[in-house]
């Protein structure tokens, strides 16, 4: 590249022109640089250094990285038409020529088999007329000794035994009976009723009024498991047509309505702590529509569930 000085502007002008067509003749030529010879693609790559020696403005030297690019395309698309051919080698053909020159031809089994000293020193003669360096192991397919590894027994190991409170915990929770089962589900329907119950009294409200409780994240996520026992047997619906989810008490719908054109829509509810703070802050909530629930624990720390009530 020349030095950057003064060019004249009709040198500039010549060079930009001498660009102008080998970029042109770059284009046209693209299907015979691909399908015939290098040739032709090297002789424009002369054609670009020689006007390069001249360029000495960025100008003109844009123009030559443009035909850069153009020659380094074909020269992918030519090195991603080169094709290895796999079977040009025959592994079988390969050992029968070795072991004839090993044993002689044409009958090398049968003087193999006589007890003939194999001749490495012709096949080393072939072998040298290609290459004069001698093979590395890493062709041997696997190691010439090898030492089958003695797997050991695995030993199991006793689990250590849990603290004594851990134990007591674990019994009185395997110990739960039938009967404390059918308690839960009591506590489960009680509580969905008095829920009910305050959705009637305070009217429509915004959903995440009425569930969010700002003192606890966990008894949030307990209020929206209630509500939607609620939503699944009808006895409330959520409307969002002004842009905000109203929740409203209403009568259970009958067959008729589903003959009707009533449709149930399930809805998956997700709700992290994140997402907690942030709606109580936009929406400033202070206190929990559905009361804080208060829980008792016995003896052995753990919750009553008959303690789970409103009060």
């Amino acid at each position: 590249m020349a030095e950057l000085d003064d060019q004249p502007i009709a040198e500039r002008r010549r060079l930009r022109s001498k660009y102008r067509s080998l970029l042109s003749d770059a284009a046209t030529r693209k299907n015979e640089y691909l399908s015939g010879s290098t040739a032709l693609l090297l002789e424009d790559l002369e054609r670009s250094n020689a006007l390069y020696d001249a360029v000495s403005n960025p100008a003109e030297g844009v123009l030559d990285s443009k035909f850069l690019l153009i020659s380094a395309d074909i020269g992918a698309q030519r090195a991603h038409q080169m094709r290895l051919d796999s079977a040009a080698f025959d592994s079988l053909d390969y050992i029968d020529r070795v072991r004839e020159a090993l044993y002689g031809a044409p009958n090398p089994d049968e003087q193999q088999m006589a007890g003939l000293r194999p001749n490495w020193a012709a096949v080393g003669a072939a072998a040298s007329r290609v290459s004069r360096q001698a093979p590395r192991f890493s062709c041997i397919y696997g190691p010439l000794m090898a030492e089958a590894k003695e797997r050991r027994p695995r030993v199991k190991r006793q689990p250590a035994k849990p603290p004594a409170a851990s134990t007591q915990q674990s019994a009185s929770i395997e110990t739960m009976g039938e009967s404390d089962v059918k308690k839960q589900e009591n506590q489960t329907t009680r509580l969905v009723q008095k829920i009910h119950k305050i959705l009637a009294q305070v009217g429509p409200i915004n959903l995440f009024e009425l569930v969010i409780n700002p003192r606890s994240f966990a008894q949030s996520v307990e209020n929206i498991f209630y509500v939607s026992f609620l939503i699944r047997d009808g006895k409330a619906f959520i409307d969002d047509e002004s842009g905000q989810p109203m929740i409203e008490a209403c009568e259970p719908p009958q067959q008729d309505d589903y003959l009707s054109g009533l449709t149930k829509k399930q809805l998956i509810f997700s709700l992290d702590v994140g997402t907690w703070r942030e709606i109580i802050d936009a929406y400033a909530i202070a206190d929990s529509v559905i009361p804080q629930r208060v829980s008792e624990r016995n003896d052995q720390g753990l919750s009553q569930i008959a303690s789970q009530v409103l009060r």
